[in-house]
């Protein structure tokens, strides 16, 4: 149960961290833009620094979402490296292979008498 309150948790500030990264950047460059725009009589530098502003937003959340998501694409890759050595092992070995397969059809759990199974 901890862990899934941990799960939440963290989920709630990933939220929160995306929001901020994004809001920030976005009003502080318009901003900026409009105290420019007021100071030299011209609205090119307001839509200009709302676009870097913006750009700057998404790149921030690119990077945070990346950093976030790190850890699971480590599990990720290492899963599919690992099937991947598997199906090597069982080409180069079709002998063992054959015999795991046997033993797969031949212990499928008769001793169960779940639902699906009466």
């Amino acid at each position: 149960m901890e862990d899934k309150n941990r799960k939440i948790i963290k989920s709630i500030v990933m939220v929160t961290q995306i929001s901020i990264n994004m809001l920030v950047p976005i009003f502080l460059c318009a901003a900026i833009g409009v105290w420019l725009s007021r100071l030299l009589n011209t609205q090119v530098c307001f839509l200009v620094l709302v676009f870097i502003g913006i750009g700057a937003s998404f790149r921030n959340v690119y990077i945070l979402t990346k950093s976030f998501y790190s850890a699971d694409m480590k599990r990720e890759h290492d899963r599919l490296e690992y099937i991947k050595e598997l199906k090597n092992y069982s080409s180069q070995h079709p002998e063992e292979a054959q015999e795991y397969k046997e033993i797969i059809k031949t212990k499928r759990y008769p001793e169960n008498k779940g639902p699906a199974r009466k």
